[in-house]
């Protein structure tokens, strides 16, 4: 698998345009067609508006910032394809954001989505469309944290290791990233699940691939979480990206994630790499 086809979600939120950078400088590393897809999402306070005797000024003014945003961001991602020598193809979506990602999401080798700032009243309503974009398309899901810049994405990885389905899953999908990167670290979570040394098969197909890794075990003290050891590992390793398989489960027709999952990428410190 290559990275040829990179969707990234564009929700207007002030975020959006750090978004479109990672995604471009992914796209430049792999050479990849970029498909960019401007889909706000409505928020909760927004419905509320039809009540108010002023509703048509406010949509008014809400539309016409989002307008502006739209603006804003498409001249950035035709000056940053120009710029990396890239191709790639702008949409606004006329459909609901969730529906219209998903509708493009099996012609893309990659999804990349920003977390949403819990501070922002234009991010996506908490995350929540990234779930279920990361748990119904897939494919591998590219999140971009809400803080901090990223000069580089994908040479010094992490990646969180069980054997289970969802990790197994997520550590083929980001085998473009491994073969460029300068240092990858397998990180094992469950030991018992394999019958020797942990981590050790993983890392002999790895190598078939072209690929050297560092194998290191993840100890939790008992007062400490999985996520909460893993992001300090990955703090610790210095890494750039996080790889990790998306554990969910449905409850009342909802997709929801798991706990360690929704834990890390709710205070992820670099860019995580999940599939499902």
């Amino acid at each position: 698998m290559e990275y040829r086809s990179i969707l990234v979600h564009l929700d207007g939120s002030e975020r959006a345009s750090a978004c479109l950078d990672l995604a471009l400088l992914v796209a430049q590393q792999h050479g990849a067609h970029v498909n960019a897809l401007f889909a706000p999402v409505t928020t909760d306070h927004e419905s509320t508006w039809s009540l108010t005797l002023d509703a048509g000024y406010r949509v008014r003014i809400r539309e016409d910032k989002r307008e502006d945003k739209r603006r804003a961001l498409e001249h950035q991602f035709f000056k940053g394809l120009s710029q990396a020598n890239l191709k790639g193809t702008w949409r606004t979506a006329t459909a609901h954001a969730q529906q219209a990602l998903l509708a493009l999401s099996p012609f893309s080798d990659l999804i990349v989505v920003g977390q949403s700032d819990p501070d922002d009243p234009d991010a996506s309503l908490g995350n929540r469309l990234q779930v279920q974009v990361t748990l119904a398309a897939g494919r591998p899901v590219l999140w971009v944290p809400y803080v901090g810049m990223f000069a580089t994405v994908g040479e010094r990885i992490i990646v969180a290791w069980d054997a289970g389905q969802s990790a197994t899953r997520a550590l083929y999908d980001a085998l473009p990233f491994m073969r460029l990167a300068t240092h990858t670290t397998i990180v094992t979570l469950n030991a018992e699940r394999e019958g020797r040394i942990p981590g050790a098969d993983i890392a002999l197909v790895l190598a078939r691939h072209g690929i050297d890794v560092e194998i290191t075990q993840l100890h939790m003290p008992p007062t400490i979480s999985v996520a909460e050891a893993l992001l300090s590992r990955v703090d610790k390793l210095r890494g750039d990206l996080l790889v990790m398989g998306a554990y969910g489960h449905a409850r009342w027709k909802e997709l929801m994630l798991g706990g360690v999952t929704q834990t890390v990428l709710g205070s992820m410190p670099v860019p995580v790499l999940m599939s499902h």
